[in-house]
């Protein structure tokens, strides 16, 4: 049910979480002021990564509301009770766990952003993020339609780490072009009141261009395992790459963002 994961976690990977949400946050907040989170909300983070949307969540809420993040990865989720505490938030814990097997229920928001990407079967965790849900709550997914990835001059080290991530993730049972099916994801699950909106990052410098070399470096384990290429072949990748990040002239897209959100139906 669950894919095998491509990007590599731990200390490193917490690292590149942190970047991600630096990068990503613009975007979320925007999702989150859109569809609103009450005070006093029951939230739960599916597959939370470093906490960052779970701390997020957590300030919306305030002290009257909770947020519970779920992730595999026991050491990113130890760093970040670790930013909570220093956050000085208390209405977050963290629980490692397989979201494949959420039995959840009670909840007026559950979030997941680059979570569906990354299993064999997205219409069944949506399924079970909706369970989770209580009646009239709503569900927000953010994910990734790597097909819009773009650079400026043409770049073919860019290109190539475009379709190393896309086909990697995709021999680990994942679909890293997932985005534009997150509305009718929803729609199956039973949600109304589906909206959905896409955000996407560019720049000539900082984060938005390390984001693509750091990625490349985290999941250069599992492109090696996969037989797609040599690790000889993804250290001078990744060198160009980071070549190409300090290079002012040089414009990179990220990947497109698709977001969507909509509510649990009230009983009749």
């Amino acid at each position: 049910m669950r894919a095998k994961y491509t990007i590599a976690g731990g200390i490193a990977g917490k690292e590149r979480l942190d970047l991600l949400a630096r990068v990503c946050e613009p975007g979320t907040n925007a999702l989150l002021d859109y569809v609103g989170i009450g005070a006093g909300a029951r939230c739960l983070d599916v597959g939370c990564g470093g906490g960052h949307v779970s701390r997020e969540l957590a300030q919306r809420a305030g002290m009257t509301g909770s947020v519970v993040g779920i992730d595999l990865d026991e050491t990113v989720l130890e760093l970040a009770r670790a930013d909570v505490m220093a956050a000085g938030l208390t209405n977050v814990v963290f629980r490692c766990g397989d979201v494949t097997n959420l039995y959840e229920s009670g909840y007026d928001v559950v979030f997941a952003r680059f979570l569906l990407s990354h299993v064999v079967y997205p219409a069944l965790v949506v399924e079970r993020m909706v369970r989770a849900l209580k009646p009239g709550g709503t569900a927000i997914i953010e994910d990734i339609d790597y097909t819009g990835c773009f650079c400026h001059p043409p770049s073919t080290a860019h290109d190539r780490y475009v379709a190393l991530y896309r086909e990697t993730v995709r021999r680990r049972g994942g679909n890293a072009d997932l985005g534009p099916r997150l509305p009718t994801l929803l729609a199956e699950a039973g949600l109304e009141r589906i909206g959905t909106s896409v955000f996407q990052r560019c720049g000539l410098d900082g984060d938005v261009k390390l984001l693509s070399p750091l990625t490349l470096e985290r999941i250069a384990d599992a492109v090696v395992a996969e037989g797609i290429a040599t690790a000889d072949d993804v250290a001078q990748l990744v060198a160009q790459l980071y070549a190409e990040a300090a290079d002012p002239t040089t414009l990179r897209g990220l990947p497109r963002i698709v977001q969507a959100w909509g509510a649990k139906p009230q009983p009749n």
